[in-house]
């Protein structure tokens, strides 16, 4: 049976119309998504270049050697000179380092540059405190009388016994039999020489 249909409507075209607009309320809400994600793109874009920006403003040589603790770097120093070491960890002032058969303390501002492995990342705000000054290193191996190495602004080497440290350093120099008192503003980098097992 035929139902009428009021003013002459066709009962499709209402229904045509019910579907076009639910397939424009679809359209709206793709387009909301598709407009979402983009947003969500260019934001993460942005925090990207942000972080990247921070990571590079806060890079130091010093954020640096702490990130490789552990791990092998090149450090260039203001004396020219390339050396290839293992950090061990980091002073106020200093760097400890080893090298093949040594231990060495060098003074921060002698580091000029350092080469390390792109994977490490340096980060200032995971600095562990710092492990002291190089006067306190200095101390250590005065109350030991080991013979130590110095080298000093301007490229000197002096090698001896350190004896005394107060306004300045005292080293005993054995080939001479001599005291040079040392400025302790003028000492670089401190080597301390580690004994081969003869086995």
């Amino acid at each position: 049976m035929n139902t009428p249909v009021p003013n002459g409507e066709d009962p499709l075209g209402g229904t045509e119309f019910l579907l076009g607009a639910s397939q424009g309320g679809s359209d709206g809400a793709d387009r909301f998504l598709a407009d979402s994600r983009g947003e969500e793109a260019v934001e993460s874009a942005r925090r990207g270049r942000w972080a990247r920006h921070l990571l590079e403003e806060s890079t130091t040589i010093a954020a640096t050697l702490h990130a490789s603790v552990g791990n092998e770097v090149y450090l260039m120093l203001r004396t020219g000179e390339r050396r290839r070491v293992e950090v061990s960890s980091l002073g106020e002032d200093y760097v400890q380092v080893r090298g093949s058969a040594s231990i060495l303390w060098i003074r921060l501002s002698c580091v000029i540059a350092v080469e390390a492995a792109s994977s490490v990342v340096a980060n200032p705000e995971a600095f562990d405190p710092a492990e002291g000054l190089l006067s306190e290193v200095l101390e250590d191996l005065v109350a030991d009388e080991l013979q130590i190495t110095l080298t000093l602004v301007g490229g000197a080497v002096l090698a001896g016994v350190a004896i005394s440290l107060g306004a300045a350093l005292r080293l005993r120099l054995p080939q001479s039999g001599n005291i040079a008192v040392i400025d302790l503003a003028n000492i670089e980098i401190i080597l301390l020489d580690i004994p081969q097992s003869t086995r």
